[in-house]
């Protein structure tokens, strides 16, 4: 989900004078505005600390709507890519221990990479310079390590290896494959005894901690029940390799915390290491103010640094941010697609530097951020002046040139929707196209290409697109009535 929208919110929050003096009330203020939030349409779980003090540490909204179940500060929640740092650090744990060394090349692990690729070192996939694409799959298309690295290695490169940033899913996967390779243990089996477990994480991991439906907070995507990570395919130690190591994970925001406080104690790792992953290595873009370290964000602003990183599936979404000299630390979960964590998580480190957070969102205006930020105008404007067919031929260039996060579906949903109110339905069918394409699980998009089809006069394409999405949600899904239609 790291993405361009986070990146925009979190400066317009941090550029201001430096974090206030924390006094008075301030554990009241910042639970009276998620209560606010949650009033508002937000559910899940929130936590707030400066210099070592946990100010906040709630539930706000419901974890399951249809049973009446209420989000607490133990829901448990996926923390999408924030699952990088995770394996960042595993990485580091190898190198700290001799294992490996981060200008390693692919060959060393991969005998079989391609000539294009083998040169490719642990350091470029750490901080997205190799060139592998965003992704090359669906995140539930059960794929072992062998097949996922076939398909890697069969991909062409975006860039030259350690020329451009580009983020990638896939190159996170490969250093989970790399984990297993050298260590000799599973890539969760690993991370839970030699990071989490000594770091007092106990409810962190895919299977190992052996969670119940009831102890996770159910996704929600445009008010339709998503349902939980343990409601989709995984094998049976986690999942696929499109999703492991690159995103997933399942946590609480106390476990996040303690997480947190490992890495900057380093209890898990030494500090030659930290300050490895919190080094920014590459630039997010040419006129970029952001910097990717290894599985963290890094910026710095009017004299602070700021160290986070953000994940979701375009269902769950997640927030982990924090000040290194202040002590600082924002965590925030959200298991609905129209309320991110992200937006919430700004408010609250704008109530910590004193200054009023309800003008946060005024930035980006009354739209919803999916539907209206530079990424998505940018799109948008594209099939508008280009037309659907150059759309449909080029949408890939046109997609990657506006900054499109490859990860997570959301943006293009919100394309679409204002197409659709615009009632430009061929420039609709076009973008639905695209998104089905890039994300063929998403039971929304091939409802609304679907829409857009019929609009058009074609029912026998609306019908093969419906028939798609019944075929991946028989229950509860408009287009069964559709079909009858």
């Amino acid at each position: 989900m790291k993405n361009i929208l986070a990146y925009l919110c979190f400066f317009l929050v941090l550029s201001v004078p430096a974090f206030a003096q924390i006094s008075g009330n301030l554990s009241g203020q910042l639970d009276a505005w998620a209560r606010q939030a949650a009033e508002n349409g937000y559910h899940g779980s929130v936590l707030v600390a400066s210099g070592g003090k946990i100010l906040l540490e709630n539930g706000y909204g419901l974890a399951d709507r249809e049973s009446g179940r209420k989000q607490s500060a133990e829901t448990v929640f996926s923390v999408g890519s924030i699952t990088k740092q995770f394996t960042a650090a595993a990485i580091m744990k190898l190198e700290s221990q001799g294992k490996l060394r981060l200008d390693d090349p692919l060959s060393k692990y991969f005998p079989d990479a391609p000539g294009d690729k083998a040169s490719i070192t642990i350091h470029q996939l750490l901080t997205h310079s190799a060139g592998f694409p965003g992704a090359i799959g669906d995140d539930y298309e059960n794929v072992d390590a062998a097949q996922f690295a076939r398909l890697a290695f069969g991909e062409p490169l975006m860039n030259p290896p350690g020329k451009t940033y580009e983020y990638s899913n896939v190159g996170y996967s490969l250093l989970g494959i790399i984990v297993e390779k050298v260590s000799g243990m599973g890539y969760e089996p690993f991370l839970r005894d030699h990071l989490w477990l000594p770091a007092g994480m106990t409810r962190t991991g895919y299977v190992a901690p052996k969670f119940q439906k009831e102890q996770l907070a159910t996704g929600y995507r445009n008010g339709q029940r998503w349902g939980t990570a343990l409601d989709h395919p995984w094998l049976p130690e986690g999942p696929g390799w499109h999703l492991r190591a690159n995103g997933g994970v399942l946590s609480t925001t106390g476990d996040m915390y303690r997480w947190y406080k490992a890495l900057t104690n380093n209890t898990v790792l030494p500090k030659t290491a930290t300050d490895k992953i919190f080094t920014p290595h590459i630039a997010e873009g040419p006129q970029a103010q952001s910097f990717y370290g290894y599985g963290w964000v890094v910026q710095d602003m009017d004299g602070q640094r700021v160290i986070w990183h953000n994940g979701g599936n375009g269902v769950y979404n997640a927030f982990m941010g924090f000040v290194p000299a202040t002590g600082v630390c924002v965590i925030v979960s959200s298991n609905s697609n129209n309320k991110i964590s992200d937006e919430l998580a700004m408010q609250l480190y704008t109530i910590l530097n004193g200054k009023d957070p309800g003008k946060v969102m005024m930035q980006t205006g009354d739209e919803a951020p999916y539907r209206n930020n530079p990424v998505t105008n940018a799109i948008y404007q594209a099939i508008l002046e280009k037309g659907a067919a150059h759309f449909a031929q080029n949408s890939q260039n046109i997609l990657k040139d506006a900054g499109f996060d490859f990860e997570d579906d959301m943006q293009l949903l919100g394309v679409g929707e204002r197409l659709e109110e615009a009632e430009k339905w061929g420039e609709g069918v076009a973008l639905y196209e695209a998104y089905t394409r890039l994300f063929p699980r998403i039971v929304v998009a091939w409802n609304r290409l679907g829409k857009c089809r019929a609009a058009t006069g074609d029912k026998t394409g609306a019908r093969a697109a419906w028939e798609q999405s019944v075929t991946l949600r028989p229950k509860n899904n408009p287009a069964v009535n559709w079909l009858k239609d």
